[in-house]
């Protein structure tokens, strides 16, 4: 038999005092409750972790949506076909893709097999290269929406594609609902001088064709194809 040497207390040997009184055996006990507290801790802080982790994933997955979104939307719809003129309008070769976004899709094939279509391609890299030749350099800064086309410029904007339409001999039965004039704002620059100069243009939505860019502002639009 031993005796505990903080309070006298008689247990068998190997063993330990149990005394509950006992300075020695609290301390002894210490230890075991410690380690109670740290499990339960450690516990909570994988909750912790794995919630943080859930966290982290939504606010990955809403941030990637918000720039896929902002990627889309200058890619497609009105904002894509304004921007597709615009970033095509001042490159040599961008002429291919000015005409596409411009012009009704069965009127650009007709014009693309004719001998007109190869001319005005010619003219459009030459008017380009004499921009360069005199150090005239264009950069577009922002292409932003300036305001919704009214009904009578909707009707003006199907005037002006049935016009087309006849031109190349097209279907001329044109529907368009849906519009915007945007505002392209470039950076003019000319030795060493620089300058900002806003041009405006109408993208409306062609029923069958989808958006469209006309590339005159609203009100020209309105006063050529309304009396």
């Amino acid at each position: 038999m031993a005796f505990c040497k903080h309070c006298g207390t008689q247990y068998p040997d190997g063993g330990s005092c149990t005394n509950p009184s006992c300075p020695g055996a609290q301390q002894a006990a210490a230890p075991a409750n410690n380690s109670a507290l740290d499990g339960g801790f450690n516990e909570a802080m994988d909750k912790v972790k794995k919630n943080k982790s859930t966290i982290i994933g939504i606010v990955v997955a809403v941030v990637l949506c918000f720039i896929i979104g902002a990627f889309l939307g200058s890619h497609t719809g009105a904002k894509g076909a304004a921007n597709k003129y615009a970033k095509n309008m001042y490159k040599k070769s961008g002429f291919k893709s000015v005409a596409k976004v411009t012009m009704l899709d069965d009127a650009y094939k007709e014009y693309k097999d004719e001998d007109e279509f190869d001319d005005d391609k010619d003219d459009f890299k030459e008017f380009i290269e004499e921009m360069k030749d005199d150090d005239i350099k264009i950069k577009v800064k922002s292409v932003k929406k300036a305001g919704k086309l009214s009904s009578k410029e909707l009707k003006a904007a199907e005037a002006y594609f049935e016009e087309q339409a006849e031109d190349y001999d097209v279907d001329d039965d044109i529907d368009v609902k849906k519009g915007y004039e945007y505002k392209i704002k470039c950076k003019v620059k000319k030795d060493g001088d620089s300058d900002t100069t806003t041009k405006k243009v109408c993208v409306v939505k062609v029923k069958g064709d989808g958006w469209k860019v006309i590339s005159i502002d609203a009100d020209s639009l309105k006063s050529y194809y309304i009396d």
